[in-house]
């Protein structure tokens, strides 16, 4: 990744092969990502023609200066880099690009050709660099947003050492901050914290003067030796760090093993045993890594002085430990006098519960159940849902065994009496309606003369009235065609005669439920 000696490097590259050239040529891809808040064809327009006078940069970002604005900005993000034609390119330790490959590569971006044949490209593998075209860059974001530069602009170690006491954060996401100290990035970070012996997750604020000192010493020797270099790494003294960190699992530096921890999102590489933690905050993953290599705690952290904050977490892990509530309704706990009382009472101290609570039976005085007055019939038969059925009174039973001894003396003493029992009977098993009194029941012969009359279809004064019934009355013939229709059958015959031959039954039979029988008046 392109950090401050990287950017630097191009600085000085576009500085000895372009200065005082013209733009003859300028190509610009069409990548929105990549080339921002401006279009390819306007970006195209700005650059032809312009006179490359001076190079800039600041932290990650570089600028060309025209001689006349707007002028481009380049932020190299993870894999920017300025190519120039014939001349070998940097090689980045986590993006390569080949020098064999036809000039431009195919990740190019931006591609400029000077009056003086000299080719130059901006190209990005990853595609996480931004090129803008800008006014004056130095006074717009996002470079204005930037803070001091970490080579060219370091505060001095007084000033620095004031600085870190403000910030809370852990120490490798400040330096990650660009708008804290521009330039610094994620191999710098580490390299410098590993040289001031300084764990990567120790807070800003809690570092000791004399470790702020070092830490601002390494930042001035980690870049002023990256720089004069060229950023090429493979000049870098072999003690660095940078030479170990790179692989998925580092391995040793002077026989100390690499650990990695994330920070800040980005993946730092430490070396334990030089680079010890010291702080109250010591937790979690910190504290067992901690413990594994035997760094010593903070004498206040004994049994007799224990942080609250520790003591909190503690108390949580232990009721971690306890069984949690399955979710719902909470289980119900028994009371003490429930648990000694008898089984009846605590029957009804437990839980309710559910659906609809049982009948209980009545009872005596003596606390036994009068089966008496309940009869044999209802505790032999299963409960009923809804109404309960009446009981039959005494005075019903006994008219019940009364019929019956009748019936039994008298089978041979006539029709009217063995017809007498039943209907006797019947209405004493029914029981009494609510709304209405029973209607009483007419005389035999005056039914009889009723339904002939219905027959018939004559009324009182003798006038043929119409039967009524469901629906549409039906039509009465006349007459003449009711003669007719007696001389075709070869019959005549009177309708009185028809209407007594027609009379077998009693009752007419009526559609749906059947009626009940009425108990005699």
């Amino acid at each position: 990744m392109p950090e401050l000696p990287e950017v630097q490097a191009a600085k000085v590259l576009v500085g000895s092969r372009c200065l005082g050239g013209v733009i003859v040529k300028a190509l610009v891809a069409n990548d929105s990502k990549v080339i921002d808040g401006v279009t390819p064809a306007a970006l195209q327009k700005a650059l032809l023609g312009k006179k490359i006078l001076e190079t800039h940069r600041k932290g990650k970002h570089l600028w060309l200066q025209l001689d006349s604005p707007p002028y481009p900005s380049f932020q190299f993000g993870m894999s920017g880099a300025v190519v120039v034609k014939g001349v070998k390119g940097l090689q980045y330790k986590s993006s390569k690009v080949d020098d064999t490959e036809e000039f431009p590569s195919k990740y190019w971006k931006v591609h400029l050709k000077l009056d003086t044949g000299v080719e130059v490209a901006f190209t990005d593998k990853r595609r996480f660099a931004r090129v803008r075209l800008l006014d004056d860059p130095a006074k717009e974001p996002p470079i204005s947003e930037l803070g001091l530069d970490a080579y060219l602009e370091l505060p001095s170690a007084k000033d620095f050492t004031e600085a870190l006491k403000t910030k809370k954060g852990a120490i490798k996401a400040l330096l990650l901050d660009q708008s804290f100290l521009a330039g610094i990035g994620n191999w710098v970070g580490d390299e410098v914290l590993y040289q001031s012996k300084i764990h990567p997750e120790q807070s800003a604020n809690s570092l000791k003067d004399e470790e702020c000192t070092r830490l601002h010493t390494a930042i001035r020797v980690v870049l002023d030796k990256a720089v004069s270099v060229h950023a090429d790494s493979e000049k870098f003294p072999r003690s660095w760090i940078f030479h170990h960190r790179w692989d998925r699992k580092p391995g040793k530096i002077r026989g100390n093993q690499i650990e990695t921890v994330t920070v800040g999102g980005r993946t730092s590489a430490y070396v334990p045993n030089i680079q010890k933690y010291s702080g109250r905050e010591l937790k979690g993953a910190r504290r067992k890594a901690a413990i594994a290599h035997d760094i010593p705690h903070d004498e206040t952290d004994t049994d007799e002085n224990v942080d609250p904050a520790v003591g909190e977490v503690a108390a949580d892990k232990e009721m971690k430990t306890q069984p949690k509530h399955s979710r719902g309704r909470p289980p119900k706990h028994k009371v003490d006098n429930v648990v000694n009382s008898t089984p009846s009472a605590v029957s009804s101290a437990g839980a309710k519960k559910r659906g609809r609570p049982s009948k209980q039976k009545p009872t005596s005085s003596e606390g036994k159940v009068d089966t008496e007055e309940i009869g044999t019939e209802s505790l032999s038969e299963p409960k009923r849902r809804g109404r309960p059925p009446k009981v039959k009174t005494d005075t019903q039973t006994k008219v019940l065994t009364k019929e019956g001894e009748k019936t039994s003396e008298d089978d041979d003493s006539g029709v009217e009496d063995a017809g007498e029992a039943p209907n006797k009977l019947a209405g004493a098993g029914t029981p009494k309606r609510r709304d209405r009194p029973p209607k009483s029941k007419p005389e035999a012969a005056e039914e009889v003369e009723i339904i002939k009359k219905i027959k018939l279809g004559l009324s009182d004064e003798g006038s043929a009235s119409p039967k009524r019934g469901r629906g549409r009355p039906p039509k009465t013939k006349s007459d003449p065609e009711a003669k007719l229709a007696d001389t075709k059958n070869g019959h005549v015959e009177v309708l009185t005669q028809v209407a007594e031959n027609a009379v077998p039954t009693l009752t007419p039979k009526k559609r749906g439920r059947p009626s009940k029988t009425k108990a005699p008046s």
